[in-house]
């Protein structure tokens, strides 16, 4: 098994199976989304929690695609988006007003209100999994303190899985270095009938009881600690539960945007509506997610036809 400390998942099982869980922590990665666009901290802050929790809830579904977490409201922050593939590549945008972040910045600071109702307003939060036979969708809306809370929520109401979470995030100058976060989540697993068999039910809510105050135990700044394994880490947590690992997972930073793209998606334009976005004859058209420009003209999107 590899022994990365960070832009890594490491899956596992404790208590025979009874809870499975895993455990994130993003570093370069997700410096690249959050530095090449310059966002102001507090945007970076929830970018950060919003690509651990992309990566984390990635890794509890087997599909072959993409993995998309969105978040949209009314308040500074309109859009926030993130991404992932089967393969580990990960890339996210936020779309947002510069000149109402730090009212909203300074109302969370003062208490006044979440940073989630601050910044997103009676927003949504969806998770999208697309892949070439289907596609699926959970919404949940934006009403906790937190995302993670709002996904903890969507899992007890939607999914009906108990649930156990912890997100920690750090700024470059909290590091020294670039933006990093760090996750790990637990979740209650179907009873197994040999297990039933063995254990009374009371037995088994303490064992998850249990792991989920192991979880809790964990302090932000080993979540963080580049210095240690996530392997390490969990050994800490869990020696005692029957710790089993799963092969780990490598998260990069990755677009898929290309001129093919981009071409495609102009070409469902009416043909009008392409003609008045070109200036002098060309389309300029700029990737949200990675910042790379693509400068076409209108017999660009004609031929080949």
């Amino acid at each position: 098994m590899p022994d990365a400390t960070t832009d890594v998942i490491c899956p596992f099982l404790i208590d025979s199976g009874l809870s499975r869980g895993q455990t994130v922590r993003l570093t370069s990665s997700l410096d690249t989304i959050i530095s090449q666009h310059s966002y102001p901290e507090p945007i970076g802050i929830l970018m950060a929690q919003a690509a651990v929790l992309t990566a984390i809830l990635s890794s509890t579904i087997k599909f072959d695609g993409v993995f998309t977490l969105q978040i949209q409201g009314s308040g500074p922050v309109s859009v926030l988006a993130v991404d992932m593939t089967t393969d580990g590549s990960i890339r996210g945008y936020a779309r947002f007003n510069e000149d109402t972040v730090k009212k909203a910045q300074a109302d969370t600071e003062q208490g006044k209100t979440s940073a989630v109702q601050a910044f997103f307003e009676n927003g949504t939060l969806s998770f999208n999994v697309e892949t070439k036979d289907q596609n699926y969708q959970g919404i949940v809306a934006l009403d906790q303190p937190t995302l993670a809370e709002c996904v903890l929520e969507y899992f007890k109401q939607s999914e009906q899985i108990q649930t156990a979470l912890k997100v920690a995030v750090a700024t470059p100058k909290q590091t020294g270095a670039g933006w990093a976060a760090a996750a790990i989540m637990l979740q209650r697993m179907p009873m197994d009938r040999q297990i039933a068999r063995e254990l009374k039910e009371e037995e088994i809510d303490d064992l998850w009881n249990t792991a989920a105050v192991l979880l809790h135990s964990a302090t932000p700044e080993e979540l963080l600690d580049t210095d240690l394994p996530l392997e390490k880490l969990l050994y800490r947590l869990y020696h005692l539960n029957n710790l089993h690992f799963f092969m780990q997972k490598t998260i990069k930073f990755g677009c898929r945007c290309s001129k093919d793209k981009v071409i495609e998606m102009l070409r469902r334009f009416p043909e009008q509506d392409r003609k008045e976005m070109a200036v002098d004859g060309k389309i300029k058209v700029d990737c949200q997610f990675c910042g790379k420009s693509y400068t076409l003209t209108l017999n660009d999107l004609d031929a080949g036809k």
